[in-house]
């Protein structure tokens, strides 16, 4: 706690730094983490790194601009300067009627709780044994195995302060473990490689054999795979899959972009934008959720938002800027670093359950995607239209059939939420748990093959 309150006290007094030097308002960002991360190679440890850091950054306000400056020593000289850096910076951008510091709590926002951190004090032998495990595991499968050329573990803990000159402060520490390997196999000149990954709140969470089994069983499937007849397929993605092609296309609920003039969606509130089955929320709360979050990077509290709603597009995710701009509520999705310029996002997706029973889901033959290549490359984020490499199963009522890669995928994103045609009843999650979905059953998917 002392710790605690000396960070505070240290916030407070840049705060009247900038109110000295002229500043009308400011907010400061601290955070402090801590890393620790090892590698396997070999049977032996390839590395052993521990890493700390501190750093501060200042956003302020003078004469209706905007001035950012950050940095990494604590002492009151850099501190002083940081400010003046600030200042300065503020008279070289345009006035912006937006922007502005305009949290204001009458108590103090101090979230301490274990769904973002928790007591662990596992040895060092332990995570070492673990780490070493991940990459022997794989390589004792069978004999086409030839590495696991990814592979590692890694745990962080950080420490977060807002704070701003109308007396708002918050503070929030966050602790997770993480680890994951890849099997590389290699037989009669084909090779095949995939990966996987678990994440925890304490050493104990983590899957080491599901990390291995995920690993290799999709490795060993897709070893002797190759591409289908071109045609039009119905396809179901992977939760992780799934997840990666709503991040591409993550501009669509971004009221930054919408600011900006690059968001497809920008003029659709309120109107239909996917089949009226989808339902689509950002959940900060989410009891499952790794991405639970207590406060946005402006310092108001979170709560939960419907984005699309039988639908119907509802909203974007705001900042008190965005949200002045689309004179909307702000839905408290600020988000900046202490280096950075504010933005917006989410926490955590969640896409409503369907109807559809596990039998209707995955009647007649399908594709199942677990694992896509060229996701930026290979998309327009503005037009949605996107062609991806990907492998994974040909399916048939609900049976898994032969492997499939070397293939093409492609179509359009916005089109696509509109071509929905089966969304399952039980609720499923990405390996990070930052993702939370049903499956969801596309129709008539571009497939590119032989």
């Amino acid at each position: 706690m002392d710790n605690q309150k000396q960070n505070v006290q240290m916030l407070e007094k840049v705060l009247d730094m900038a109110k000295s030097k002229g500043a009308k308002d400011s907010e400061v960002l601290f955070t402090q983490s801590s890393k620790f991360s090892l590698k396997a190679n070999e049977g032996s440890l390839e590395e052993y790194k521990v890493s700390s850091s501190q750093i501060m950054g200042i956003r302020l306000t003078k004469d209706q601009k905007v001035g950012i400056s950050y940095c990494e020593d604590m002492q009151e000289e850099s501190l002083s300067l940081m400010v003046e850096q600030a200042l300065e910076n503020s008279r070289y951008v345009k006035e912006d009627e937006f922007e502005e510091i305009c949290v204001s709590h009458k108590d103090r926002v101090f979230s301490d709780n274990e769904k973002t951190y928790r007591e662990d004090n596992t040895p060092a032998e332990k995570k070492i044994e673990l780490c070493l495990a991940l990459e022997k595991g794989v390589k004792d499968k069978d004999s086409s195995v030839k590495g696991a050329p990814y592979n590692g573990y890694n745990e962080g803990e950080s420490h977060s302060y807002i704070a701003n000159s109308l007396g708002t402060l918050c503070f929030e520490k966050d602790k997770s473990f993480s680890c994951y390997t890849s099997a590389l196999l290699e037989k009669e000149g084909k090779q095949s490689m995939h990966y996987h990954g678990s994440v925890g709140r304490n050493f104990k969470d983590l899957d080491l054999n599901n990390c291995i089994d995920e690993s290799f069983n999709h490795a060993h499937a897709l070893l002797t795979a190759g591409p289908i007849e071109t045609g039009k397929y119905d396809v179901i993605f992977s939760l992780d899959m799934l997840d990666d092609i709503f991040g591409v296309f993550s501009t669509m609920f971004s009221g930054k972009s919408a600011v900006d003039g690059v968001n497809p969606y920008r003029e659709k509130i309120g109107q239909k934008v996917a089949v009226s089955g989808l339902s689509i929320k950002d959940c900060p709360q989410y009891i499952d959720g790794f991405n639970y979050s207590t406060f946005d990077d402006e310092g108001n509290l979170r709560k939960e938002f419907s984005l699309i709603e039988n639908g119907v597009l509802k909203t974007f995710y705001h900042n008190s800027a965005t949200a002045k701009f689309h004179n909307v509520e702000n839905n408290s999705c600020a988000s900046r670093s202490p280096k950075g310029t504010l933005g917006v996002g989410g926490t955590q997706q969640i896409i409503s359950h369907g109807e559809s029973s596990e039998t209707d889901l995955k009647k007649g033959r399908y594709l199942n995607i677990v694992s896509l290549q060229g996701l930026h490359s290979g998309a327009d984020a503005l037009s949605g239209d996107f062609s991806f490499g990907a492998s994974g199963y040909l399916c048939e009522n609900g049976i898994v059939g032969k492997g499939i890669k070397g293939i093409t995928i492609s179509g359009n994103f916005y089109q696509l939420l509109q071509e929905i045609s089966l969304i399952g009843k039980d609720m499923k999650s990405n390996a990070y748990s930052t993702f939370f979905s049903p499956e969801i059953r596309f129709s008539n998917l571009n497939i590119a093959g032989k």
